[in-house]
């Protein structure tokens, strides 16, 4: 049986921006397996292993009856959290950029009319935009909550597509987030939901992975002296946290599939509300 082509260019409700990302993941899932494999997994498998790093050294650092100790390792902790959190939004940021590579030369190209040799050439400089904007958006996010919480999801929401635009498009920075701005304030709520949709399947999925490890009890009677709450976790613990890292993101491309339905949902709407004018 042919499998049909997903065209990506049309208005679509919200439940049908569900059905054809399942769809088409359905369908491409072991090409796109494929491309993350070759060129981003060996980073998410060391992004994995400094999460787990982390929060071994986060856990070693724990003595909540010596509230001056805690505190005084507050900023060492809050520092290598930060600095892990920065490096996998540079490991997702490549992950984005390699597969949304992959759908523009779906869209541009057809079904099963290239192959992965003939976009190599343009993960190299999508992946570094991809970059630039997630650290952007990350920033930008960041912001908003240090303001009060509310800025910070309006942000993230008002600009989840900004990679999308950008890679796109291929306008600047400061253009592309004026036209996620636009394009988002023509269904921002929908947007939202969408965006809330995709955050819960990657929670939800983060807490099912991680059954194993509170089916095995792995946690020992050790008290609160330092480094004793790390040591209280077997080897098998940190290592399948390691490997529930690695799935959980490879399953962002669920969210990244719903964000590219929803860029072109939205282009198509904004050219019908201005027929007349050039949105792009």
């Amino acid at each position: 049986m042919t499998e049909r082509e997903i065209q990506f260019r049309k208005k679509r409700e919200i439940a049908e921006i569900f059905s054809d990302s399942v769809e088409f993941i359905k369908q491409e899932y072991k090409t796109v397996f494929r491309l993350i494999s070759t060129y981003v997994l060996p980073f998410i498998i060391v992004n994995a292993f400094l999460q787990v790093h982390v929060q071994r050294n986060i856990l070693e650092k724990i003595d909540i009856q010596d509230t001056e100790a805690l505190m005084a390792n507050f900023g060492p902790v809050y520092m290598h959290f930060f600095l892990a959190s920065l490096f996998t939004i540079f490991v997702q940021s490549l992950f984005v950029g390699a597969y949304y590579t992959y759908l523009e030369a779906y869209i541009k190209e057809g079904k099963d009319n290239f192959s992965l040799s003939d976009i190599s050439s343009q993960l190299f400089s999508n992946s570094l935009q991809a970059i630039k904007a997630g650290f952007v958006l990350f920033f930008l996010v960041l912001a908003g909550f240090f303001l009060c919480v509310l800025p910070g999801i309006y942000f993230g929401n008002t600009f989840s597509i900004l990679v999308v635009v950008y890679l796109f498009e291929k306008n600047n920075l400061g253009q592309s987030m004026q036209r996620s701005f636009r394009l988002v304030n023509v269904q921002w709520w929908n947007t939202f939901l969408i965006n809330l949709t995709g955050v819960t399947i990657i929670y939800l999925s983060s807490i099912l992975l991680s059954v194993p490890n509170m089916l095995a009890g792995e946690v020992t009677e050790s008290g609160s002296v330092p480094g004793a709450v790390a040591a209280g976790y077997s080897v098998s613990y940190w290592v399948w946290t390691g490997i529930a890292s690695v799935i959980t993101s490879l399953l962002w491309v669920i969210p990244y599939t719903f964000l590219a339905f929803q860029y072109f949902n939205l282009d198509e709407r904004l050219k019908s509300l201005f027929p007349t004018q050039q949105n792009r």
